[in-house]
């Protein structure tokens, strides 16, 4: 089913799950989640890739990926705005 240098192992490792276990990691005497530290470190790397190719080439007039990062950066402060309301938000 799967090619020969596919190792459903290394692949799937974090992706396993049994109901009641959960993979931890034992961080400077923390318990830490690991799925979770892993995919918010993936989210990290995300975006600063996309705040990158976002800002590389700032222009007066937004083209491709900055223009994505204005209306994606225009979106979160309308709901700032929504959520704490206009007496409460100042740009």
């Amino acid at each position: 089913m799967y090619p020969d240098n596919f190792s459903s192992s290394t692949f799937t490792f974090l992706a396993e799950a049994e109901v009641g276990k959960h993979f931890y990691w034992n961080i400077a005497g923390f318990l830490v989640h690991g799925q979770v530290l892993v995919v918010i470190w993936f989210v990290i790397v995300l975006l600063l890739i996309f705040s990158f190719l976002g800002t590389r080439e700032a222009d007066r007039i937004p083209h491709s990926w900055q223009n994505f990062m204005e209306s994606a950066l225009d979106f979160v402060v309308d709901i700032a705005r929504n959520q704490l309301g206009e007496s409460f938000y100042r740009e």
